[in-house]
């Protein structure tokens, strides 16, 4: 009997040391594994993060290049308001130009004819008729004032619109011819006349070609004096009444 107690006491303790060996083998593996585990958890939580982080960057650089867009899409509208702007008034002052050419064009025609005709105009006094007179005044061709010309030394007094250096040659060509004139150079069939008129249509035709880049009222300035000035051409020295014409 004690035998047998004895041989129950062992067997109890070998399978005691059995069993809590096998415990121990069976908690380590669940240990790693709740480590494991709570590390994939962590590397999702992380990943996501970054995830989210990356997003919040790619809807920022969005943001930016819809901004950049709208302020190119900005400039381009003013852009082609500023061009429609420059291109309206670009046609009215051609248009501005076209009519001031076409009219001092015409002026200078009529005067031209006029003095061809070479018929002096009436005097008050010899005209019968007040409306003759009228009409005699309003045909006399354009000539230039004293300031323009002056009446004693004749010098010409240019405007601002032909003072330019490529106007020079020409310049130059008609205060000679003024400089030395004679009594006797006068007249539309004079050499004087001829001279005169031809630098004057070349200073003419230069200041067309300017139309674009003066102001109308410089263009019509230029225009008129070398009208004034083709058309002193026609008059004796001694009878020029510039002086008067202030």
């Amino acid at each position: 009997m004690t035998r047998f107690v004895t041989l129950s006491a062992v067997c109890v303790c070998v399978f005691g040391m059995v069993a809590g060996k096998a415990f121990g083998q069976a908690a380590v593996p669940q240990a790693w594994q709740n480590e494991t585990y709570v590390y994939a958890a962590s590397q999702m939580e992380l990943s996501k993060g970054q995830a989210a982080l990356i997003q919040a960057y790619a809807t920022l650089l969005q943001a930016q290049a819809a901004m950049v867009k709208a302020q190119a899409d900005a400039q381009v509208s003013l852009a082609q308001a500023r061009k429609v702007h420059l291109e309206g008034n670009a046609v009215q002052i051609d248009n501005s130009l076209k009519y001031a050419k076409a009219y001092w064009d015409r002026k200078q025609a009529r005067d031209t004819y006029l003095a061809l005709q070479n018929k002096p105009t009436p005097s008050p006094g010899e005209s019968k008729h007040p409306a003759q007179q009228t009409a005699a005044v309003q045909v006399k061709p354009q000539r230039l004032t004293a300031a323009e010309l002056d009446p004693v030394t004749h010098t010409i007094h240019w405007p601002a619109v032909l003072q330019g250096e490529r106007y020079a040659q020409y310049r130059a060509a008609i205060e000679e011819l003024f400089a030395a004139r004679q009594p006797s150079d006068h007249g539309a069939a004079s050499p004087f006349y001829s001279e005169v008129r031809k630098n004057v249509e070349i200073l003419s035709s230069m200041l067309r070609e300017e139309i674009t880049r003066v102001s109308p009222a410089e263009y019509l300035a230029g225009k008129k004096f070398l009208d004034g000035l083709r058309n002193e051409a026609l008059y004796p020295p001694q009878m020029n009444n510039v002086a008067m014409n202030n």
